[in-house]
């Protein structure tokens, strides 16, 4: 079994944990019975993939949703949808975050937009009074708006491999999406999902313990 010197982590629903349901309870009643109908015309246009792979601007992405409704949704009520997702980053995360630091490099990897970015650059000094967590928390962040890659999408992990100069064999990945693990494996990398609702730091320090397998 190869050494581990890098341990890659998602955000959302591994290290961040999130209620993903809460946009649609937010937006249905706006939309009424025309809901499914308008979300799946977005989805068909790619307006989700776009706006997570910076293909598209913050105000194109809300303008799109407010005039898929009728009458027109206000800006502030399709940003405060979009937003409910989020719930909290337990402390102790952080702290094991600069445990694991002490010994690995430590990697963040997200499909992320910008509005969500925004959110969580302002929940950190808020919520945690730390302004600079990228830095501190981790050797490298990689969101999918950023660098206009997004997962599962094979390019994504190479791109992180190669800006790292990390190795995949050497690399471990935690992701609470089957597609995401997969496509990872696939190159390599030592692949675990990450089951909703549990613990990351138990499921880390079971993996370490095992020799990362």
């Amino acid at each position: 079994m190869p050494v581990t010197k890098n341990i890659i982590f998602d955000f959302g629903n591994v290290l961040f944990d999130l209620d993903l349901p809460a946009i649609e309870r937010n937006l249905r009643p706006f939309f009424g019975d025309n809901y499914d109908s308008a979300v799946e015309k977005l989805r068909r246009a790619m307006l989700f993939e776009m706006y997570e792979t910076g293909g598209i601007s913050t105000a194109e992405f809300v303008d799109s949703i407010c005039t898929a409704a009728y009458p027109p949704l206000a800006e502030s009520d399709v940003i405060a949808a979009w937003n409910a997702i989020f719930i909290d980053m337990p402390r102790h995360r952080f702290d094991m975050l600069l445990r694991l630091r002490q010994q690995y490099k430590v990697f963040l990897l997200s499909n992320i937009n910008d509005l969500h970015e925004r959110w969580i650059a302002d929940y950190m000094p808020r919520a945690h009074g730390i302004n600079d967590y990228e830095s501190r928390f981790f050797d490298g962040v990689y969101f999918s708006h950023l660098i206009r890659l997004r997962k599962p999408d094979t390019a994504i992990y190479e791109y992180v491999l190669a800006d790292a100069e990390i190795l995949p064999e050497e690399s471990i990945f935690f992701d609470d999406v089957p597609e995401n693990i997969a496509a990872a494996a696939a190159l390599g990398i030592r692949s675990y999902l990450h089951p909703v609702g549990t613990e990351i730091e138990d499921h880390v320090v079971r993996v370490l313990k095992n020799g990362g397998r």
